[in-house]
């Protein structure tokens, strides 16, 4: 098994106005192996910030979760009206599942009944179109066979106006 590399942990960087600041932190930490854990109220100049403590320094943060007997944890028990959405239990009696299927099932009902009516309405407008779609086909025809008669008319008085002329 191979051993992972070890890796410095890095450190927050210092702001300072002063220069002999600067040079006693760096030779503080060549100094010593174990850095100091500074807490924000002792800094000693303004504008230096304190370095992060190493990882085995540093104590765990611990859980977020908190059990719910917590003594700090406050359970406020409170009546809310029975229309408010804070008082509805996802568990329903079977009177209200009862009064909820009627309900439910009326308003499909009702809903059903205007789509069937939509429908029959589309229906008979599709037989409107239909019908006016034969009248029309049937005036076409007969326009057909009235131009093809005036034509094959026109065609024969200009053969027979044709003929004449040639003679």
């Amino acid at each position: 098994m191979a051993s992972l590399p070890f890796i410095a942990e890095p450190s927050l960087p210092t702001k300072s106005t002063n220069p002999e600041s600067i040079s006693s932190s760096t030779a503080s930490t060549s100094d010593n192996d174990s850095e100091e854990v500074v807490s924000p109220n002792t800094l000693k100049s303004p504008g230096t910030f304190p370095s992060r403590p190493k990882l085995g320094s540093r104590k765990s943060s611990g859980t977020i979760i908190v059990p719910r007997d917590h003594p700090e944890v406050e359970t406020k028990y409170e009546d809310y009206p029975p229309e408010d959405a804070r008082a509805m239990s996802p568990r329903r009696n079977s009177e209200e599942m009862e009064k909820l299927s009627v309900e439910a099932r009326a308003a499909v009902q009702g809903h059903a009944k205007s789509l069937q009516s939509g429908l029959a309405a589309l229906a008979e407008r599709i037989e409107t179109v239909k019908s006016d779609h034969e009248k029309l086909e049937k005036q076409n025809v007969a326009l057909q066979d009235y131009i093809g008669g005036l034509t094959r008319s026109m065609s024969n008085t200009n053969a027979v106006s044709s003929s004449k002329a040639k003679k």
